[in-house]
């Protein structure tokens, strides 16, 4: 019986999370945004950007920083970036449909 728990506690120790891609759309500026999430189990490990039409100087870093947050916080519900309210928006709406996170 002892053996039994030892190595049911290693297995299950071991136990890993195949990855999933999620897709997500939400309205920024422009247009969609639309974002690729990938998962291991109920972790945020990538946040892939598939399409953005909205100014890429006011976006790009933008997207870049709310990416970084979403990492971090594995949640969707974080701060806008000031200046790019609406691409903030709708990349966090994206996420938020990806993952309901």
């Amino acid at each position: 019986m002892k053996k039994f728990l030892m190595t049911a506690l290693v297995l299950l120790s071991t136990v890993t999370f195949a990855s999933e891609v999620k897709e997500g759309t939400g309205l920024g500026y422009a247009d969609d945004i639309k974002v690729a999430v990938t998962m291991e189990g109920d972790k945020i490990v990538a946040i892939e950007v598939k399409e953005n039409n909205d100014t890429p100087g006011i976006a790009n870093p933008a997207i870049e920083q709310l990416t970084k947050k979403v990492l971090e916080a594995q949640t969707s519900k974080v701060d806008t970036v000031a200046g790019a309210t609406y691409t903030s928006e709708g990349f966090l709406e994206a996420v938020n449909n990806a993952t309901g996170k």
